[in-house]
């Protein structure tokens, strides 16, 4: 047993200073306490908070960020449909080992902007054919593997691909991804499982469907109304006008209210996006208890639109935040640039504070942590006792932050960040993260032997 000390720490809502943590030998929380007296083996001189959870991370789009801003040649504009294209491609050049290396190097930088949780949408399942490993499994082992090998607490989310678009096969591209029938997708999430509860115990595993496009309606009901795993479940909804239109078209009505009428939504839910919302849908979600994963900078550089965040948080929609194609790493970055594009449309400041009860710091730390957690599936609060230690050092010393009061901590980070705010990390019980660099920073060899191989393979991304 040894017990840690910190200057400060930001505990269900409000900072104690100072804060005491006991952990066992493997890292795990026996005791948290403010007036702890007796001896201290380990003094930090820093403030700890919450690590932040991810709630939607495609960790192979990690290769090609950046790299698709510009318009092909002949091409009149730009849209989410040929980014698309250019992500398929990179899917379908991505081999096993490829994928660990590049997985674990995005999950150890996560670890490195104060993520210490993952939500992995996975759906690149089989082979470039579109044909079972020799273990269905292995991609989804590969994403495990990273995780451990990183440090970084996962929930892997296999998810159900069957169709292009209401009635219309999958394409070539999407071969990856196709499973023919429920039966086999829940067959081979019930193997995920087996095999993480096996070899990576601290994992969960999520289940859902890749989106309401890409799946017959029969089989979205089947899988959304019935708890398969021990994690959450996901899919994307709403990102595109198309994909609101395709729908309507289709079934004749929109999709928020058909998933209301047939497979109704509930706290394990998570829709990622949301971006096009009727009033009517907008409230459905807020009073149902789903989560509305936002990725704003990815949702930006897609050109998707806007999702309706202060009528939709003023309604107390839970919601949380994820890197998901990894443009932005920084989850302080993710939770902000709602908030100031809502000032931007609004003409006003501090847009979420009403009474001056709370600083708009506060209010998205608290709002992005409480729905990041349950899009991970982590239903314990943090620093429970029990759970493995996680949480953020940030540097009281650093020249944003010395002297500042405590309650502007959190603002400081949302509204003037930089990177190297952030001292350590504790993930998985242990220090992850020290002066500002995952302990695997320096191992890059496998990680750039990928990027030889992959990027003049991609030629649009040269």
């Amino acid at each position: 047993m040894s017990w840690i000390k910190f200057t400060s720490a930001y505990v269900g809502g409000s900072w104690k200073s100072p804060f005491f943590v006991q952990l066992d030998k493997d890292g795990a929380i026996q005791a948290t306490s403010s007036d702890y007296q007796g001896p201290v083996d380990e003094v930090h001189d820093h403030y700890l908070i919450p690590g932040l959870p991810n709630g939607h991370s495609h960790s192979f789009q990690y290769v090609m960020a950046g790299l698709s801003e510009r318009v092909a040649p002949g091409r009149e504009k730009d849209d989410f449909w040929f980014w698309r294209e250019q992500m398929y491609r990179l899917a379908n050049t991505i081999q096993l080992d490829e994928l660990l290396s590049v997985t674990t190097r995005l999950y150890s930088s996560l670890l490195e902007y104060g993520y210490t949780s993952v939500a992995e949408f996975h759906y690149l399942h089989h082979d470039f054919a579109g044909k079972k490993y020799d273990r269905a499994t292995q991609m989804s082992e590969v994403i495990l593997e990273a995780a451990k090998q990183a440090k970084i607490k996962l929930t892997l989310i296999p998810v159900y691909y069957n169709q292009a678009a209401p009635g219309v096969p999958i394409k070539d591209l999407q071969k990856r991804f196709y499973f023919e029938n429920t039966d086999l997708y829940l067959t081979f999430l019930e193997d995920t499982a087996a095999f993480a509860k096996t070899n990576y115990p601290t994992a969960k595993i999520g289940y859902g469907v890749h989106s309401l496009r890409a799946a017959p309606l029969a089989d979205i009901k089947r899988i959304l109304s019935n708890a398969w795993t021990n994690g959450p479940c996901h899919l994307h909804a709403s990102e595109q006008i198309a994909d609101v239109e395709s729908f309507v078209s289709a079934y004749g009505i929109r999709p928020i209210n058909w998933l209301a009428d047939h497979a109704p939504l509930g706290p394990q839910h998570n829709l990622v996006h949301g971006t096009h919302l009727s009033a009517e849908e907008r409230q459905i979600l807020a009073k149902s208890g789903a989560t509305v994963v936002l990725c704003p900078t990815t949702e930006a550089n897609l050109g998707d639109g806007l999702f309706p965040f202060l009528d939709y948080h003023s309604e107390g929609g839970s919601w949380s935040v994820g890197s998901d194609s990894q443009v932005n790493l920084s989850p302080f970055v993710e939770m902000t640039a709602m908030e100031l594009t809502q000032r931007l449309l609004d003409r006003k400041r501090n847009v979420l504070v009403k009474g001056g009860e709370l600083v708009s710091g506060d209010i998205l730390f608290n709002a992005a942590l409480k729905g990041g957690r349950k899009s991970v599936g982590l239903l314990e609060s943090s620093f429970a006792v029990g759970t493995l230690f996680e949480g953020v050092l940030i540097d009281r010393g650093h020249d944003r932050i010395y002297d500042r009061p405590l309650d502007s901590v959190l603002s400081i980070l949302c509204y003037a960040p930089e990177k190297d705010m952030i001292k350590s990390v504790f993930s998985e019980g242990a220090m992850q993260v020290k002066d500002g660099a995952h302990r695997l920073k320096s191992d890059r060899d496998s990680y750039r032997k990928s990027l030889g191989r992959l990027l003049p393979l991609i030629t649009d991304f040269k």
